[in-house]
């Protein structure tokens, strides 16, 4: 038994027959990115505003404050703050690729004869060296609990050194 279709069929242009074939198919998964902030990246269950690099995002700002004063923040600039510690995830291997800690500044001025306000602006990206192929959760076990010889997860040892995020701003800003 042979089954043979119309001529009305066979004449058919080549990508009508392929959009219908996709369209039967479904919809193709999108794959998930190959790099990610760390701010993106959950463990499971774990709510993306309470996730352990939340709560070290907020204990280094509430650090480098009160360690500002007498560290950081004597210059051209008179009003320092901490954005965040910026890291990169590699999903394929869940690990960190690169850190940096965002720190702005400003210093404002009025002139004493209108009046007028002038704000000067910086920005400063610190680089964090860290070991090359260094697993999130390693980072992070190491980053958010207090190692013996430390008065503060800014002082931590940063992972495979003995260097904390402590020295690497004090060597990043002015």
């Amino acid at each position: 038994m042979t089954f043979s279709l119309p001529s009305r069929h066979l004449s058919m242009p080549l990508a009508t027959l392929i959009l219908l074939a996709l369209s039967v198919a479904g919809p193709v998964a999108a794959s998930p990115p190959r790099y990610i902030d760390l701010a993106e990246r959950l463990d499971p269950g774990e709510p993306a505003d309470d996730s352990a690099y939340q709560d070290l995002n907020r204990w280094l700002a509430s650090e480098f404050t009160d360690a500002c004063p007498d560290a950081f923040c004597a210059g051209a600039f008179d009003n320092y703050r901490p954005l965040r510690l910026n890291c990169v995830v590699d999903t394929r291997q869940d690990q960190i690729q690169a850190c940096r800690f965002a720190v702005v500044a400003s210093q404002s001025r009025v002139h004493p004869g209108n009046g007028a306000i002038t704000t000067e602006l910086s920005q400063w990206y610190c680089p964090v060296p860290l070991p090359s192929g260094l697993p999130v959760a390693a980072f992070l076990s190491a980053m958010t609990t207090l190692q013996p010889d430390s008065s503060g997860y800014l002082f931590n040892h940063l992972p495979g050194s003995s260097q904390s995020l402590f020295d690497v701003l004090r060597r990043c800003l002015p």
